[in-house]
């Protein structure tokens, strides 16, 4: 579901280039990021029926183009439909447990219910994001207490999620024929059309999703792009059974919230960019909607987190062209009084849905234990290795 911090989605930005020229170049780029907006990138033919482009034009120019130019179009699945919920921590490691934080971490992420890590720069503390099971979420938080009980874990804390928000771009503010953005200090980004997928636990139904429905979100989350019929070879099943599923469970049911469009640029990991998170303790509903609107209007930020107590979490990246956003930013919240605790991110991993953890009989499975002996001594044994 498409949520608008505005009320008129369609409404030019009153920041729409100015020189005539300029916006005949970016026109066809904007009315085909329009309609990816809208409607996805499921069916390039729409887009070019809606643009008034050829179909091969909108192909090249979204596959090839738009890509080299660092914008991007994720699929946003919708955890809560499916029966998951969403948690948000920092875990600090010990000494003793800091050189086993990444393996232990990527392995909750490939065989457990962890979705993202990001390592805090200067510390031995991770960013760590859950989406458990409703009905497995506190013993899967308990697993960091038995870490915690091995010395592993100095200390935890972690957060429910009722709301998640992905802001699409404002690529209305990007010269598509300099590659670059058209920013300055004073620019007011409020003005700009803001709209973004918002994600509430509100929204939580009895989630009735299959092993196939997982298969091909899980699919989609990696390549938003990917025909279904590759999906229906990969897992020996018939398109038109992909087709029908796609359709009838995922679109109907609202298991994708949307696709984002966002921007990165050399890719999403690129290390021409910084990575930050800032946080701003328990707000009231009133500053939470003034937050929403003020962190979601900058090119820079990429998602937002609202947890239970009111907390707000934002994600937002570093760029050399967007550092005048930052400081705008920063200074229209220092005059309404609201001060955040920033942390730069060193690295980090995004993880799909582990799909392996679900079977139709049962429904979502118990999260498994952590194999902690056999980590330790596959590090032990890569570092044996490292020494000839």
């Amino acid at each position: 579901m498409i949520n608008k911090i505005n009320n008129i989605e369609n409404q030019e930005s009153n920041h729409n280039l100015s020189n005539s020229n300029d916006y005949d170049v970016n026109s066809e780029f904007v009315r085909i990021l329009d309609a990816l907006k809208k409607y996805g990138p499921r069916n390039l033919s729409l887009i070019a029926m809606l643009t008034g482009l050829p179909k091969e034009t909108v192909r090249y120019k979204v596959k090839k183009q738009l890509k080299s130019m660092g914008f991007m179009i994720k699929t946003v699945p919708h955890y809560y439909r499916m029966g998951l919920e969403r948690f948000f921590g920092i875990v600090s490691f010990t000494k003793n447990g800091n050189k086993y934080a990444q393996e232990i971490l990527d392995w909750l992420g490939v065989n457990s219910y962890l979705s993202y890590y990001g390592k805090i720069a200067f510390s031995n503390k991770y960013i760590v994001m859950l989406s458990p099971p409703t009905k497995w979420s506190s013993e899967l938080i308990d697993m960091f207490e038995e870490l915690a009980t091995r010395d592993i874990i100095a200390e935890y804390d972690f957060k429910e999620i009722v709301e998640v928000g992905y802001p699409h771009v404002s690529y209305r503010l990007f010269d598509f024929k300099k590659c670059e953005w058209k920013l300055d200090g004073d620019f007011e980004y409020n003005a700009d059309v803001i709209s973004l997928q918002r994600i509430s636990q509100k929204e939580a139904a009895n989630y009735v999703v299959d092993s196939l429905d997982l298969a091909i979100i899980a699919e989609l989350h990696i390549d938003a792009f990917k025909p279904l019929t590759e999906v229906a070879t990969q897992y020996g099943k018939d398109p038109r059974l992909l087709r029908y599923h796609f359709q009838e469970h995922i679109v109907r049911k609202g298991l994708i919230a949307g696709y984002l469009l966002t921007w990165y640029p050399k890719g999403e990991r690129s290390l021409d960019i910084a990575r930050w998170w800032v946080s701003f303790g328990p707000r009231s509903e009133k500053e939470l909607s003034k937050l929403r609107k003020m962190v979601s209007s900058s090119p820079f930020c990429k998602s937002y987190q609202v947890a239970s107590d009111g907390s707000f979490i934002s994600y937002m990246i570093a760029e050399k062209q967007l550092i005048g956003a930052i400081n705008n930013l920063s200074k229209k919240l220092e005059e309404e009084g609201i001060f955040g605790e920033p942390v730069l991110e060193q690295d980090g991993a995004n993880f799909t849905i582990t799909k392996e953890l679900f079977t139709n009989a049962t429904g979502w499975l118990r999260p498994p234990k952590i194999p902690l002996i056999n980590i330790i001594k596959d590090e032990v044994k890569h570092k044996h290795l490292n020494l000839f």
